[in-house]
C-alpha cells in the first residue's frame, strides 16, 4: 500500500501470530524457536509499513530471527546493482523486474534444498514454479498472483437488457456482448491493446501469450492461435465505435478540435468511469482504481475458445533470497513467510483486512495469494470484498499459462520490441497478412531468443560452478567473526 495509508489493528496481528505459535509453524518439522540469525529484508518504500506488521507476526513464531527492513525507491534491479557495488546486498527481497539479470550476476540463492524439506511447497502453483527453474536450479518463489481479466459493468449489462455473462463465456459470446453494447451512446470495450497477445494463449491447448511454447522455449506463430487472436482483435476493431479508445485522436485535440471520442461521450469524458463502456480489458492489478467505480462490476476471465477449454493468463510477482545470506535457513523461513507460507499468508490477509486510509477510516483490501494450501483457499473465499470473478480465477489457477514472460525469459523484451511488435503493428494496420509473415517471423524471433538464452545459460553455468566456493567463504567469515 502507499505510504499515505496507515495500518491498524496491531493487536489482531499479534493475537493471530500467537495462535499460529501454539499450533506450530505448518510445513516445518523443526522447532521454529531453534532457528536464529539476522535477515535484511529489502522492500519498496511504499511497502515498509505493511512489512513491519509482517515482521511482527513472523517474530511471534521465530523469536530468534532478527529482521531488518530496508526500503528502496524505483527499479529493484537498479537497487540491487547499487547494493552489490558496495557489497551490501539484502538477504531477501521481492519484485516484478526481470529475474535473469540478478541470477546471471550470481546474486540469487538456489532454493531447492529448502523446498525439498518443506511440506507446504506442494501447494505452490506449477505455472509459477516451472518458470523459476534454470539449469535444474530453482531461484525464486511466487510472491503474489495477478490475472489478465475483463472488467464488466454489471449495471450497464442490466440497463441494456442483457443477462450477466457466465465466467465460462466463449469468444462468440464476448463478441456478442461487445457488439450489442455498441450504440451511438455506448461502446463495447475501452481498448484492445495486447488483447491478441493474451488471447493467443487462450486459443491454444498448450501455448501461452504470443503463441510461446514455454517447454520448448520457442514461438510458434505457424501453429494457428496467433493468427486467430490477431483476427479476433481486427474483427472487433472493425466495428465502428466498439472500441472507445480508438475514437481518440490526439492530433485533433492538439489542434483545438473535438475527436470522435469527445463527440460521442463529451469533451472531458472518461467513458469507462462514466458507465458508457460495457467492458474494460485490464488485469487484477488495476483493482486499486477499478474499485472506485460508481457502478456494480465484476472481473471476468478472458473468453474461452470452446475447442480449447478454459485457459487464462496468470502473472506472478516473485520473491527470492540472496546468495550472500549469512543465515540461509533464517532467510528462507522469512522468504517463505512473505510469499507462499500458509501462516504468513493468513497474517497478510489480516493486515490487508484492517487497513485504514489517511483519515483513519476503514479501507480494507486484499491480495491474491501465491499458494493453494486448503486453509488459504478457504480464507480467500471468505473475503467479502474480493469480486466473485477474481475468486473464480484463483480457484482455477491450475488452468493458466504465464502472461509475463518478460520477467524470466532471457531476451524477451528485446525480441518483442525489436522483432515481433513492429510486425504485429503492420498486421493490425492491415499492411501485411499474418499468414504471410508467420513462418519468417517465427524463425527470426526464435533465433534471437535462442542466442539470448545461450548467453544467459553460459553465465549461469559459471555462477553455479562458483556457488559452493562463495558459500564456503561466507561461512568462514561468519565463523571468524563469532570467535
Amino acid at each position: 500500500m502507499k505510504s499515505t495509508r496507515k495500518i491498524a489493528a496491531f493487536v489482531l496481528v499479534a493475537v493471530m501470530a500467537m495462535m499460529l505459535l501454539t499450533t506450530g509453524c505448518s510445513g516445518s518439522k523443526a522447532d521454529p524457536t531453534k532457528t536464529s540469525g539476522t535477515v535484511v529484508y529489502a522492500t519498496y518504500n511504499w511497502d515498509v509499513e505493511r512489512a513491519q506488521k509482517m515482521v511482527e507476526g513472523f517474530n511471534q513464531i521465530y523469536p530468534n530471527i532478527s529482521v531488518e527492513i530496508v526500503g528502496f525507491e524505483g527499479n529493484l534491479n537498479d537497487y540491487l546493482t547499487t547494493q552489490a557495488a558496495s557489497n551490501s546486498l539484502p538477504d531477501v527481497t521481492w519484485g516484478w523486474e526481470n529475474l535473469n539479470y540478478p541470477i546471471s550476476q550470481g546474486w540469487l540463492y538456489p532454493l531447492d534444498e529448502f523446498l525439498k524439506k518443506d511440506d507446504e511447497a506442494e501447494y505452490l502453483p506449477k505455472s509459477a514454479m516451472d518458470s523459476y527453474k534454470f539449469l535444474d536450479k530453482t531461484y525464486a518463489v511466487p510472491y503474489d498472483v495477478q490475472f489478465s481479466a475483463v472488467l464488466v459493468n454489471l449495471d450497464l449489462v442490466e440497463q441494456l437488457n442483457m443477462d450477466a455473462p457466465s465466467y465460462e463465456w466463449t469468444v462468440d459470446e464476448f463478441k456478442e456482448y461487445a457488439t450489442k453494447a455498441t450504440t451511438d451512446k455506448y461502446s463495447g470495450i475501452n481498448h484492445l491493446w495486447d488483447f491478441d497477445v493474451m488471447m493467443a494463449g487462450v486459443m491454444s491447448k498448450n501455448l501461452a501469450q504470443l503463441a510461446f511454447d514455454q517447454k520448448e522455449g520457442k514461438f510458434k506463430f505457424t501453429e494457428g492461435s496467433w493468427e486467430k487472436a490477431l483476427a479476433l482483435q481486427k474483427e472487433l476493431k472493425a466495428v465502428p465505435g466498439l472500441v472507445s479508445d480508438d475514437l481518440k485522436n490526439q492530433e485533433l485535440r492538439d489542434a483545438g478540435k473535438e475527436d470522435d471520442y469527445q463527440k460521442k461521450f463529451g469533451k472531458d469524458a472518461d467513458a469507462l468511469r462514466e458507465s458508457k463502456v460495457l467492458m474494460g480489458f485490464h488485469g487484477t492489478w488495476d483493482m486499486s482504481w477499478i474499485k472506485t467505480m460508481n457502478y456494480r462490476f465484476d472481473m471476468y476471465p478472458l473468453p474461452k475458445d470452446p475447442e480449447m477449454g478454459y485457459r487464462q493468463a496468470v502473472h506472478y510477482n516473485h520473491a527470492f533470497m540472496m546468495s550472500n545470506a549469512k543465515y540461509p535457513e533464517a532467510a528462507f523461513q522469512f522468504l517463505k513467510w512473505i510469499s507462499y507460507g500458509k501462516d504468513g499468508t493468513l497474517t497478510r490477509f489480516d493486515i490487508y483486512k484492517n487497513l485504514v486510509d489517511a483519515d483513519g477510516n476503514p479501507a480494507p483490501d486484499y491480495y491474491i495469494p501465491a499458494t493453494t494450501h486448503p486453509d488459504v483457499v478457504k480464507a480467500f473465499e471468505a473475503i467479502e470484498i474480493v469480486p466473485e470473478g477474481v475468486k473464480y480465477l484463483y480457484k482455477n489457477i491450475d488452468k493458466t499459462f504465464r502472461g509475463d514472460f518478460y520477467k524470466f525469459v532471457p531476451g524477451w523484451d528485446k525480441v518483442w520490441n525489436e522483432i515481433i511488435l513492429p510486425k504485429n503493428e503492420e498486421i493490425r494496420q492491415n499492411k501485411v497478412q499474418a499468414s504471410a509473415v508467420a513462418a519468417e517471423l517465427e524463425d527470426k524471433a526464435n533465433e534471437a531468443l535462442s542466442e539470448a538464452r545461450s548467453e544467459f545459460e553460459k553465465q549461469l553455468q559459471e555462477v553455479q560452478k562458483n556457488f559452493s566456493e562463495l558459500r564456503k567463504k561466507i561461512e568462514q567469515e561468519l565463523k571468524s567473526q563469532s570467535k
